[in-house]
């Protein structure tokens, strides 16, 4: 049953970089975001968006209701931001 996923949303930024922000149910009242990168070197992995470090970095939420606030907070830094070194 676990894990289980309850969003994934894809942002691809013409050639320079693709992410998804995904959301998962990981058991009872447990459920983590997670930025993931989809260029197909994987050049993003290890960078930060944001607060969140491209696929290094989680954050928790305990209800579905706050990891859906958390997956469009997540959303809106790929959407708005670049990746960056860490």
């Amino acid at each position: 049953m676990f894990p289980k996923t309850v969003r994934q949303t894809p942002v691809k930024h013409g050639d320079d970089w693709a992410l998804t922000v995904s959301t998962a149910q990981i058991g009872r009242n447990d459920y983590r975001t997670v930025v993931f990168d989809d260029s197909p070197d994987r050049r993003h992995v290890g960078w930060r968006i944001g607060p969140h470090v491209i696929e290094h970095s989680e954050t928790r939420a305990a209800t579905r209701e706050d990891a859906m606030d958390q997956h469009r907070e997540a959303l809106y830094e790929v959407r708005t931001g670049t990746p960056t070194p860490a």
